[in-house]
């Protein structure tokens, strides 16, 4: 079975039965959670959530330990839900065979069984033919339903809009939606969060108008500085290089432009481990504000996620896009930057040079994986 994803429709999932495996992938990784969300909502039972759904990651689980999860009987639930993310690794040839492996293994799962497969959002997924591999498509395809998560664009994107304002107990102008694409672009999460900016900026007034989101979404050097570090984290490589040049334009000083860029993005993955680590440990986003004692100790006193507890939930699922070893790899990349930004250029291993401008640029290119893609296509 293959579906397509319409946002705020979740029900079209199950409306031929919930299905023994789902494999999500497309453009829209923001629809995708909305629709894991929705799927564990119809299926988990809440006092049961603790025995009945598992949230794995290829990154640490291979087809066995996926295919064993799944088959476990759910304790008090209709089902036993399993979501796997990181399934866009096993698009790599050098991990094919775990995806042959997971294929063969779904035609044997249980009717109690609900496993979701999503792939995480890459350049060109809306073009697609396969959402993995051949095989796993088509076994997928075989036992379940493989689901594509297009970009929205035009009236679908701004119904999309309107939906998400309404949610928030608001309302929006036409003409402001229409200056809030303009200002935001079309990603979801980044408009979701210019949208819960505009709520709390009008307070009780029921409607958001053309002159709010003229006021909130204003640029200044600080905003393109914000949207810039959100663009890297979420491997925007043709936009985050557009903000990079943008920012030099403000600031024509290059070592300040990239200690404040170095420092901000330090910052930011660093709030990225520790919500990976606060996932991996079963934390809801919702408790970060309150962690048990153990949990708390763990997290460094300073730059501490539950010091932007607002945040969380935005912090969680971007870190789900990455590996323990992406992270690791990261951190090292914009120490040895900042290396050769101060002159220490043998220490940094050959990758970075003298000048900062170029650094950044590099740096941009290595942290949104367009390094690694163009490898792939050569």
């Amino acid at each position: 079975m293959e579906l397509e994803y319409k946002s705020g429709s979740p029900a079209p999932l199950w409306k031929e039965g919930v299905q023994r495996v789902y494999l999500f992938f497309g453009s829209e990784d923001r629809l995708k959670q909305e629709a894991v969300d929705a799927l564990i909502k119809a299926t988990v039972s809440p006092d049961f959530a603790d025995f009945d759904l598992e949230v794995l990651d290829v990154s640490n689980a291979g087809a066995e330990a996926i295919l064993a999860s799944a088959g476990q009987v759910p304790f008090g639930s209709d089902y036993r839900v399993v979501v796997v993310r990181g399934m866009e690794q096993w698009r790599e040839r050098g991990k094919s065979a775990e995806a042959e492996r997971l294929a063969e293994g779904v035609e044997r799962l249980g009717s109690a069984t609900c496993l979701v497969l999503v792939a995480s959002a890459e350049e060109e997924d809306d073009k697609r033919k396969t959402a993995v591999t051949t095989k796993l498509d088509n076994a997928v395809k075989k036992v379940g339903a493989i689901v594509a998560f297009r970009s929205l664009k035009g009236e679908g994107l701004s119904k999309w809009v309107v939906e998400r304002v309404r949610k928030e107990g608001k309302q929006i102008e036409g003409e402001a939606t229409n200056l809030l694409l303009e200002s935001v672009g079309h990603e979801l999460l980044s408009l979701e969060q210019e949208i819960l900016k505009l709520v709390c900026w009008v307070d009780e007034r029921p409607t958001i108008t053309l002159k709010d989101v003229g006021t909130v979404t204003a640029s200044s050097p600080e905003d393109v500085v914000f949207k810039l570090i959100d663009s890297i984290t979420r491997r925007e490589t043709d936009n985050a290089l557009q903000l990079l040049a943008e920012v030099h334009r403000y600031d024509p000083k290059p070592q300040a432009v990239a200690g404040k860029l170095l420092a901000l993005l330090s910052r930011q993955y660093r709030m990225l481990w520790q919500a990976k680590f606060l996932d991996g440990k079963r934390v809801s986003p919702r408790d970060v504000r309150a962690l048990p004692p153990e949990l708390a100790s763990e997290l460094p006193s300073e730059g501490n996620i539950a010091q932007i507890a607002f945040r969380a939930g935005d912090l969680f699922q971007l870190a789900r896009n990455y590996s323990w070893d992406e992270l690791t790899q990261v951190m090292e990349w914009l120490l040895l930057c900042d290396l050769a930004n101060k002159g220490n250029v043998l220490e940094a291993v050959g990758i970075f040079g003298t000048d900062p401008v170029g650094n950044l640029q590099l740096l941009v290119l290595l942290l949104t994986g367009a390094t690694n893609r163009k490898q792939r296509s050569a």
